[in-house]
């Protein structure tokens, strides 16, 4: 989510370039959009703007505590979801405690939402020896909205599902 917008001109050439400040969930971070990608994406990218954004972290030495990305793209989210480019994410604990028929609700869910993304389960967070185990339905497809999100998590858990990149 797109918090603030600060254009700037550059000194040098008068160019318009703006420093774009984003929040997700797992925090915020500085994006710089500088001539080019500030020209094709201004429209887009304002305040409370969910956007999904395609850029490279700064490997400048000088940045090492808060690295600014350097903006590629931008796209709103909501063109995303019917697109195939996003997956719904569920990922659980080994020990966690589900309802007996978790399962078979998030099923009923993801058979009624209509859409395009995959569905994965990760299981476990990882434990030092590589990454935890990744599964993908093969059959089930849904939409990654709101709705969808919500309904899962009322299953599984605040927190427990997430919308990733396919």
């Amino acid at each position: 989510v797109v918090t603030a917008v600060a254009r700037q001109v550059s000194r040098r050439d008068g160019a318009e370039w703006a420093k774009i400040t984003v929040e997700g969930y797992r925090g915020t971070a500085t994006v710089l959009a500088f001539r080019e990608a500030w020209q094709s994406h201004r429209d887009i990218l304002a305040p409370d703007a969910v956007v999904l954004l395609r850029g490279k972290v700064s490997d400048r030495e000088r940045d090492e505590e808060a690295p600014p990305v350097f903006l590629d793209a931008a796209e709103p989210l909501e063109n995303l979801p019917g697109g195939g480019r996003l997956a719904l994410r569920i990922a659980l604990e080994w020990d966690a405690e589900l309802p007996e028929d978790a399962f078979a609700q998030a099923r009923g869910i993801l058979a009624a939402s209509t859409g395009s993304a995959p569905v994965e389960v990760v299981v476990g967070r990882g434990n030092g020896a590589g990454a935890p185990p990744r599964l993908r339905s093969r059959s089930l497809k849904a939409a990654a909205d709101r709705d969808t999100l919500r309904a899962l998590e009322a299953v599984f858990g605040k927190g427990a599902v997430e919308v990733v990149r396919a």
